[in-house]
């Protein structure tokens, strides 16, 4: 499907694929973790504000936003001067700007702080993912971004049930403490556990930043991988955009069982993340990426079919269709990684940090249409999950090109 030239200067492995892993994973999870804890306390936030569910839903997209501006920064910056500079500077302003948010008495000092939040959460995030290529390319990044996958999702199955405890027995400023408090730990992990690796270009300037920029826009097969990876994440962030509705008010499941709903979704995506190393032994990191869109695609498809013929379709029905929905998303990403990296040796962070700003810009903008046209029923949320996972299939496959198996280009 896609054409690429050779690749010079691949860095030789110096270190274990696990070892990385563990290294990166709990610092990647911050993103998840600075979403999917607050998403029970979510109603107990909107009577603090004085406002509706919905207008603080609004928050979550702006925290997409701004993790998109904050990965655009971070990743071709810390190309030039280091991925834990980067890191460490965006995990301090993760934290002071969370202990702020557990201070704010109304609804637009949330929305402004989670901005800033983002950018600090985004900066580290890009970090991470830039750090495998660092190590890694083609196949095998694709298995170490499966790896920082599957330990990166212990956060979402654990963070709505941690809220919820957070909701229940004490009150939700207490969510933002506890996200300080982990992003100071994280402080720690980068200076002590975090491998360190040379920036890749320390004899560019600064200004250079925009240079990488601009040999990841013109490339063609790079950006509609990222493209089609965006908009794949943009889905799944639809649904996580209005689960709190969904289960909370629409079917009324009550704070209990939240987190067991939403974390079925989670183990979806565990499954899916295991399943993806398997195949990798057989299949190129793009085909795979190709045959999770389409399956992704086809469940938006299912569930909205179900939204418009009944309005609102058992639980029973709607929760499987969402799990195959999310699950593929853990399949689609680490490969999309792997896939766009391998043809950027030397501005890994400045491709990085495209695909993050593009993916979680997409994703804010799914969001923000989402809560600005929300009607009160299932509706826009099948029509947002539908329009995003078959936009990647039809971006994908529009793509002109053959295939190549990035794991055994040279």
């Amino acid at each position: 499907m896609f054409s690429g030239g050779s690749v010079t200067n691949t860095p030789s492995p110096q270190i274990s694929r696990l070892r990385l892993a563990l290294a990166l994973g709990p610092l990647i999870a911050i993103g998840p973790l600075a979403i999917d804890t607050y998403l029970p306390a979510l109603p107990a936030m909107a009577d603090t504000y004085g406002v509706r569910v919905t207008e603080v839903e609004r928050s979550i997209s702006l925290y997409m936003m701004g993790t998109a501006v904050g990965q655009l920064l971070g990743g071709p910056i810390s190309d030039h001067i280091g991925r834990k500079q980067v890191a460490w500077g965006g995990l301090l302003l993760f934290a002071l700007a969370s202990l702020l948010i557990s201070q704010t008495q109304a609804l637009w000092q949330l929305d402004m702080l989670r901005v800033i939040q983002a950018l600090g959460g985004g900066a580290t995030v890009v970090v991470a993912a830039a750090s495998v290529r660092d190590w890694f390319d083609g196949q095998e990044a694709a298995r170490v971004l499966s790896n920082i996958g599957l330990i990166m999702l212990t956060a979402p199955l654990v963070a709505p049930a941690f809220g919820a405890a957070i909701v229940h027995f004490y009150s939700w400023p207490l969510i933002f403490i506890a996200l300080a408090a982990y992003a100071g730990l994280m402080m720690l992990w980068v200076a002590t556990v975090m491998p360190n690796h040379s920036p890749v270009a320390v004899d560019r300037r600064l200004r250079d930043v925009a240079r990488g920029w601009g040999r990841v826009l013109r490339h063609r097969q790079a950006m509609t991988i990222i493209l089609a990876n965006g908009l794949a994440f943009s889905a799944l962030f639809a649904f996580i955009t209005d689960s709190a509705f969904v289960y909370l008010r629409a079917y009324q499941v009550g704070e209990a069982l939240f987190p067991l709903l939403f974390g079925v979704n989670v183990v979806s995506m565990i499954l899916f993340n295991r399943l993806n190393v398997v195949l990798l032994r057989r299949f190129a990191a793009l085909r795979l990426m190709t045959a999770a869109l389409l399956v992704q695609a086809l469940a938006t498809l299912a569930l909205l079919a179900l939204i418009v013929f009944s309005g609102q379709p058992p639980l029973i029905l709607v929760v499987p269709l969402i799990m195959v929905a999310a699950g593929t998303v853990a399949m689609v990403i680490p490969n999309a990684i792997a896939s766009f990296t391998h043809f950027f040796p030397h501005d890994s962070g400045a491709a990085t940090g495209i695909n993050g700003s593009l993916q979680f810009l997409l994703a804010g903008i799914t969001g923000m249409l989402l809560t600005g046209f929300h009607n009160h029923t299932l509706l826009p949320l099948g029509i947002a999950m539908v329009v995003a996972s078959v936009a990647a299939v039809l971006v994908i496959h529009l793509q002109s090109g053959s295939e190549e198996d990035l794991g055994n280009a040279s």
